[in-house]
């Protein structure tokens, strides 16, 4: 199992691991150093590679390593000034590589804490408690760092926080030498070799645990090997002294004396004590007994031998059982974790895989609903079950992500967040055979991540009397521009796998668009003219923020500028298509809100209370003038 978790860390982690290790060392040699250490520190204990997500584990892994290779040497002046962006493509200009070169060498300014601060969290795109974690420090004094390394970085650079942010999330990374496929591999041959020689260690130490006899009479064994040897080298080589053994001594006890040899001798020979051909036989007897002890012991190890053989094969046979169980697995987790939700339980362990079918069959059934809506026909029964036990599904998702994905809607930010949308995407693409290329992945996860930082660099400029209708304006607008970016990744095919051409972007029909955000709050004000509308309109403003007779005309005014402001929508429909304006409709009506609600604020005597329910509201006014 050690090798099946190796494998799914490179799988989950090569990539971000050298973009990481490009920013914090800025040397695509000592980055190479780092990824292949990491991943041989992960391979001599893979039972601490995590189960579910492994890259903020791998992280802290890599920031250790990159600190050893900090403490031991530094490229040199010439090094770090000659390396240059080799990301393809035709992003990829002069002016692109010459800002990222300038924003590596300030990062290589900053204070070691302050540059793995911010490499985890914008490089890396960890939350800030995960970076801490990583770095083994408290949230607070993270968050520090990353600040404090921000600001150097605007100062240097002499840029606004949101664009640094934006930058660094697509900060280009160094080709590793000799090319990303040559790099892989020098990688996982090392992290494979190391884990194989742990694996050998571990597999001797539970044989030899398990056989205590053995390794005893092995050691006998071998004691007794290097004896014979080292009699046989004396015979070969004789020593100019003769050698006195228990053997020899019994040799010169038991020869005939001969009829010249002094009686001195013979006399000495027969007094030899009986003591000693005893211990000779003795000795006789306890090499017989090691030699039938290491027999006994190799046909012992020969069992043990036969038994791992056994027990390799099932496990290989165990291995292909769950080929397709992990494939499985693999495809229920999520294709994107970018930014400060991926790593959210909704995210990571909801089954994309179900839910990108259900999303798919919700679809379908929208699309045959507006189809007979169209002929003036009811839809079927079986339609309408259809649609509401997938439409179940896809809300276990909504249940577990509400309130934790931020948005200013009060419906459905969760759902027509970038995250979402592109791993609904990513699984519905698989599921009819066009799955999406690493390079595609590779775009929309930079799509994701830009979101991400213009998001937060839109909360920056509200203030206590922002209205709520501006924060929708300008979240939905984003996510407008991200889906409009991520249309243009897909192939021909894709599209059509996704996009139908008659409810692209119309509320209640599309359910990728923003629009979806403003369904369920939004009033349809309908009408035969202008004078209608802007009748209707009066008088629920009248009625729901408590406006006094005296202050109708300071109103009248405005209703008259919503009117112009939002003819642009006003393009004439039938009863029945009332409520399925266009992205770009609700987009008029959107700013117009905004216009109205900020004019009422400034200029309408209102009272606190009214004021501030005027500014939370989440309705977006919605005009349709009516054939």
């Amino acid at each position: 199992m050690g090798r099946v978790a190796l494998e799914r860390c490179f799988n989950l982690c090569a990539e971000r691991a050298w973009r990481l290790a490009c920013g914090l060392l800025r040397d695509p040699h000592e980055a190479h150093d780092c990824v292949q250490q990491a991943f041989v520190a992960a391979a001599r204990k893979p039972e601490r590679i995590p189960r579910d997500d492994p890259w903020p584990w791998f992280s802290a892994v890599l920031v250790h390593e990159a600190r050893n290779l900090r403490r031991k040497r530094r490229p040199s002046h010439a090094e770090e000034f000659e390396m240059q962006d080799p990301s393809p493509g035709p992003a990829n200009n002069a002016q692109r590589g010459e800002t990222a070169q300038q924003l590596r060498l300030a990062l290589e300014t900053l204070p070691e804490a302050e540059r793995e601060a911010i490499a985890l969290t914008y490089i890396s795109g960890l939350t800030h408690v995960e970076a801490a974690e990583s770095l083994g420090m408290p949230v607070k004094t993270l968050s520090s760092h990353v600040s404090r390394g921000m600001e150097r970085l605007r100062q240097r650079l002499n840029r606004k926080e949101e664009s640094l942010m934006a930058s660094l999330a697509v900060l280009p990374a160094f080709a590793p030498p000799g090319g990303w496929d040559a790099a892989l591999a020098a990688w996982k041959s090392a992290a494979f070799s190391s884990a194989s020689t742990a694996g050998a260690a571990v597999a001797t130490g539970a044989v030899m645990a398990n056989k205590g006899l053995i390794a005893a009479g092995l050691a006998l064994a071998i004691g007794i090997g290097f004896g014979g040897g080292f009699f046989a080298e004396r015979a070969i080589h004789p020593d100019p002294q003769p050698v006195h053994t228990p053997q020899a001594a019994s040799e010169e006890v038991s020869a005939p004396a001969s009829t010249d040899q002094p009686a001195q001798s013979r006399k000495h020979a027969a007094q030899v004590p009986d003591e000693t051909s005893k211990e000779v036989a003795d000795a006789k007897v306890e090499a017989r007994q090691a030699k039938d002890e290491a027999t006994k012991l190799r046909a012992e190890l020969a069992a043990v031998a036969a038994e791992r053989d056994e027990a390799r094969d099932r496990a290989d046979q165990l291995e292909a059982e769950l080929g397709p169980i992990k494939a499985e697995q693999l495809e229920r987790e999520p294709t994107f974790t970018f930014g400060r939700y991926g790593q959210i339980d909704g995210v990571r362990k909801s089954n994309w895989k179900e839910l990108s079918r259900a999303n798919r069959v919700v679809v379908e059934c929208i699309r045959e609903i507006r189809a007979a809506q169209r002929k003036g026909e009811q839809p079927s029964r079986e339609v309408q079950i259809r649609l509401q036990r997938h439409t179940e599904i896809v809300r276990q998702y909504e249940y577990e992500t509400i309130g934790v994905i931020k948005s200013w809607a009060r419906h459905n930010g969760e759902l027509t967040h970038p995250l979402t949308v592109a791993n609904m995407f990513a699984g519905e693409l698989r599921e009819a055979g066009l799955p999406l290329s690493d390079d595609q992945r590779a775009q929309i996860e930079r799509l994701g991540l830009a979101y991400e930082g213009d998001w937060e660099a839109a909360q920056g400029k509200y203030g206590n009397t922002t209205p709520r209708c501006e924060k929708l304006l300008d979240e939905y607008l984003l996510k407008g521009a991200f889906m409009d970016s991520l249309y243009d990744v897909l192939t021909t095919e894709q599209r059509a796998q996704l996009v139908d051409p008659a409810t692209y972007r119309v509320a209640f029909s599309d359910l990728h668009c923003p629009t979806l955000m403003l369904i369920h709050t939004s009033p349809i004000l309908t009408g035969q003219d202008n004078a209608e509308l802007r009748q209707k309109l009066r008088d629920m403003l009248v009625q729901r923020y408590k406006v006094e007779e005296a202050q109708l005309d300071t109103l009248a005014p405005l209703l008259e500028s919503w009117v112009a402001d939002v003819a642009g929508a006003l393009t004439p429909v039938s009863q029945a298509e009332t409520r399925f304006y266009t992205y770009d409709q609700a987009a008029i009506a959107l700013r117009g809100t905004v216009k109205l609600v900020k004019s009422m604020r400034d200029l309408v005597a209102l009272s606190e209370e009214a004021r501030a329910a005027l500014l939370d509201s989440y309705d977006v006014y919605i005009p349709r003038i009516v054939q």
